[in-house]
């Protein structure tokens, strides 16, 4: 765990209206109920970071360790959506391609390699990438006796090692960015007990030619969580075993795993896709880049992402940190062609962020994704950002993507201030945060930051917890 050091306020300041502009004291405490919050789930107040802050010029202003910078965990996909948002509009899409040299002949069939083309899309579902086989195959496209290249020059990334931050390298949030991912790389598993006949049957979403799942796993009565008792092997990653018991008290449970290389992973989906919609191919995925003089080539299928707005609704509400890190990338100032990159991507967010007057101590983004243990933020900048985004033309599309407290996403099963609270959660060890926006019962909004980093974190929940229904009782 990265650790800062506590800097500029080790109180907080209370500012309370008076039929005026909010007159300023300190106070020796933190609010009672946020202390016994943090008393009973034994976090030191060093290890504890708040700020809370009206949207109007009149209300309660509330700092604790303010000014000092904390790992945020996926937080950190405020700043990166309110950035993404501003820079380049919540109706920027991206493309994905197939180009050829060549038209196909008169019997459909194309002599050369197709090129498949990934402008750096942060989503791209496995029903879009259907779409866009079949949308070649409509193209009168029928033989393809070349290899397909997989063109991904629009991202400039080092070699990314999905197992380095927790070990779980199988799931596809640790994936790195790619700027032609496909269905995060993923396959999909739906896990359906059966309590009468004693086991799990696994069916895969979609069923892919050479992709071989057990039919059926064991049930065990005991634990709730399938890593207790369930250990998935991906050696063989067409064939991946699953040793040991699915607890029955899991019910029914979506998996997603991720055991291929990038390329690995379009040979398999699109040789399945290909044959089954009648189009015959023999060749391989093969990395490589459309060539500088190829304006005469021709595009024989686009497909489009959703509208940025969708994206970070999506990123926000289900803590996507694939997506997060596409669309980080995607805020590097780059020249037409030339490739995006992480140095690029933290440039463009530093000079928006001062452009806020958020100090450069208090702002340090990683790969904009939270699953970082180097990226820092202080609870003040979180609140900045939050303000301004309250103010900006994007503000309805920035709130919505926000998860609402016992409503949707991250935020479902926290009951606290019900349907009352947009608030971005973050979690990995060692961290706990939020940040999003409180409305009042009174109905005044605050924008909210808080965030523990130490081993206390674990069990840190009621503070977050205790933070919002302070502010919602106000």
């Amino acid at each position: 765990m990265v650790k800062f050091s506590v800097v500029a306020l080790s109180f907080f300041i209370f500012f309370s209206p008076a039929g005026q502009a909010a007159s300023q004291k300190s106070a020796p405490s933190l609010p009672a109920p946020i202390q016994k919050a943090l008393n009973s789930c034994k976090v030191p107040k060093g290890d504890f970071s708040l700020s809370v802050i009206p949207l109007t010029d009149k209300g309660t202003v509330l700092k604790f360790n303010s000014a000092a910078p904390r790992v945020p965990a996926s937080s950190a996909k405020v700043i990166t959506s309110a950035a993404a948002l501003q820079l380049l509009g919540p109706a920027k899409v991206w493309t994905t391609r197939f180009i050829s040299a060549e038209e196909p002949d008169k019997n459909g069939v194309l002599s050369g390699d197709l090129y498949l083309v990934g402008h750096g899309a942060p989503s791209m579902t496995i029903e879009r990438f259907w779409l866009l086989v079949d949308n070649l195959r409509a193209r009168g496209v029928k033989e393809i006796k070349g290899n397909i290249i997989a063109d991904r020059s629009h991202f400039d990334v080092a070699p990314h090692d999905p197992f380095a931050f927790d070990g779980e390298g199988n799931r596809p949030y640790n994936l790195g960015p790619d700027a032609l991912m496909v269905n995060s790389r993923s396959f999909f598993i739906k896990i359906r007990p059966d309590k009468e006949a004693g086991v799990a049957y696994l069916y895969p979403e979609p069923r892919i030619a050479g992709v071989k799942l057990p039919e059926s796993i064991p049930l065990s009565k005991e634990g709730r969580r399938m890593e207790k008792t369930n250990q998935s092997d991906f050696s063989n990653p067409l064939k991946p075993a699953f040793k040991g018991k699915f607890p029955l008290k899991c019910g029914p449970k979506d998996y997603f795993y991720t055991s291929l290389s990038a390329d690995q992973y379009l040979q398999v989906v699109f040789a399945d896709m290909w044959k089954k919609a009648g189009g015959t191919w023999k060749g391989k995925v093969v990395q490589g880049k459309l060539p500088d003089d190829s304006d005469d080539y021709k595009v024989l299928a686009s497909s489009y992402s959703e509208p940025l707005t969708k994206l970070v609704y999506n990123m926000n509400k289900y803590s996507d940190n694939i997506i997060a890190r596409q669309l980080f990338l995607a805020l590097a100032k780059t020249q037409k062609d030339e490739p995006k990159n992480l140095e690029g991507a933290r440039a463009a967010v530093y000079e928006w962020a001062a452009s806020l007057k958020i100090p450069p101590s208090s702002l340090k983004i990683d790969n904009g994704s939270g699953l970082s243990r180097t990226t820092a933020i202080s609870t003040d900048a979180f609140v900045t950002v939050l303000k301004h985004m309250w103010n900006a033309p994007q503000m309805p599309e920035f709130v919505s993507s926000l998860p609402i407290s016992g409503v949707d996403g991250t935020m479902r099963k926290r009951h606290v201030a019900q349907g009352s609270a947009h608030v971005k959660t973050g979690y990995i060890q060692n961290v706990r945060s939020i940040a999003g926006y409180v409305q009042t019962k009174s109905g005044e909004r605050y924008a909210v930051a808080a965030i523990v980093n130490g081993p206390s974190a674990v069990n840190s929940i009621p503070v977050m917890d205790a933070v919002i229904s302070w502010v919602y009782g106000r």
